[in-house]
């Protein structure tokens, strides 16, 4: 199995360590774009494409119009770690459902570190590694798309305060909603990504990620356009956007580029009180009827999320209770794992540890996992507790994940989670 996760040898195995220190202490600039010019690639690809459907006599997908991000105009770029890229990747691969859940955070970063080219150099831009042209199409793809899912991520816990996260098809507690909407797309799905701050945005985040060309990219987006969900408030405070990230991987660098997709439905005046909370009234669009509702279900499924990302599986399932879906319930066997102790700065994180390479034996590298203590408590015990916990430590939190201080090895979200890798100080 290990040799599958990184096609052919099982290259973190064979990384040097003083690579992997390089890798860790690298701080890497990835470019972003929000511009008239990709917003004017992506409508030439959405009109090239309609003409020749009409040609076939086919029919024309709804397309939502392209346009540019304005909060981004200002922001050319921004700077990344390793650590915090395989965190993110980690923590929205981590599914709220406990299967599986034991392995995504280990899993991308066992899996990637050595994808990432290494330098000594600060302000290096962000680039794969040579061996990832020995990987065979389907790998190359599926790393694509996992770079772009944790790039996606960080553009928007850095950039626009939102390091929540769970897949939309968990928050609308619809199953069925990528067979539905992605018959010919792909199987990844769309995050919702928000801020626990009550009046903070929703986002609907549809992530991509390639390393071929600008226009495969332009491509990618122009089908992001086609297959991003809406969520139409009837009423409440939080306001929501969509949003399709592209990332272009590349030899001379890479960049992220940002297209907001308006919504093309208006709110309403749904009534609050309304059943069910979410009900689809489009092929791809949403109504929430109870904000509040809807909330405390993205929030549970988030609550889900940490306590697995901590090692707590039982505790996981017993929150989601009916919520968790049968053929999960009866494979679920796990128990809440022993927790171990974190401490960065003036913050307690609770938590896994694991062999990060166990085949290498010995004390080695090891992998930390972590909630930040309050939150991992109130999570167990109150979700409504756990979301005020949340926004208020979301300040400490963000003042010590910027701190230029904190160690290269270690990875802190604005989420109340982080990410450890042990026995390379």
């Amino acid at each position: 199995m290990h040799g599958e996760l990184a096609g052919g040898p099982f290259r973190p195995i064979l990384m040097p360590f003083q690579r992997l220190r390089r890798v860790l202490e690298t701080t890497y600039r990835v470019n972003v774009c929000s511009s008239p010019a990709i917003v004017a690639r992506v409508q030439k690809k959405i009109e090239s494409r309609q003409a020749r459907l009409q040609e076939r006599g086919r029919p024309v997908p709804e397309t939502k119009p392209p346009s540019i991000v304005p909060s981004l105009q200002s922001t050319d770029f921004f700077s990344i770690r390793a650590i915090d890229l395989l965190r993110k990747i980690g923590d929205l691969t981590t599914p709220a459902w406990v299967n599986m859940a034991t392995l995504s955070a280990s899993w991308a970063t066992r899996r990637y570190f050595w994808a990432i080219d290494d330098s000594p150099t600060t302000g290096r831009r962000f680039r794969l590694s040579p061996d990832v042209t020995d990987l065979d199409f389907h790998q190359k793809t599926l790393l694509s798309d996992e770079f772009g899912i944790g790039m996606a991520g960080l553009v928007l816990e850095q950039l626009f305060d939102a390091g929540s996260s769970v897949d939309v098809s968990a928050a609308l507690k619809d199953a069925n909603l990528y067979q539905d909407v992605r018959q010919s797309g792909t199987a990844q799905p769309d995050f919702l990504m928000w801020n626990p701050a009550p009046t903070m945005p929703y986002f609907v985040v549809e992530c991509k990620g390639c390393q071929t060309s600008l226009a495969a990219a332009t491509d990618q987006i122009r089908r992001g356009l086609e297959q991003v969900p809406s969520l139409v408030f009837g009423a409440g405070d939080r306001p929501a956007s969509t949003l399709v990230v592209a990332t272009l991987m590349q030899k001379s660098g890479t960049t992220t580029y940002v297209i907001d997709p308006p919504n093309d439905d208006e709110r309403d005046d749904g009534k609050k009180d309304r059943e069910p909370p979410s009900e689809r009234i489009g092929k791809r669009t949403w109504r929430i009827n109870n904000p509040d509702e809807f909330a405390r279900r993205a929030w549970d499924v988030r609550r889900a999320q940490i306590l697995n990302w901590a090692g707590q599986f039982r505790s996981a399932v017993e929150i989601l209770g009916e919520e968790t879906p049968q053929n999960v319930r009866q494979m679920t066997s796990l128990d809440d794992q022993p927790l171990t102790t974190q401490v960065i700065g003036d913050l307690t994180f609770r938590g896994r540890s694991l062999a990060l390479f166990p085949e290498l034996g010995g004390a080695g590298l090891r992998l930390f996992s972590g909630v930040q203590e309050d939150l991992l408590g109130a999570a167990r015990e109150n979700r409504v507790s756990s979301e005020k916990i949340a926004t208020e430590l979301g300040r400490r939190r963000r003042d010590l994940a910027a701190d230029e201080h904190v160690p290269p090895n270690t990875s802190i979200s604005t989420n109340g989670t982080c990410f450890v890798v042990q026995g390379i100080e």
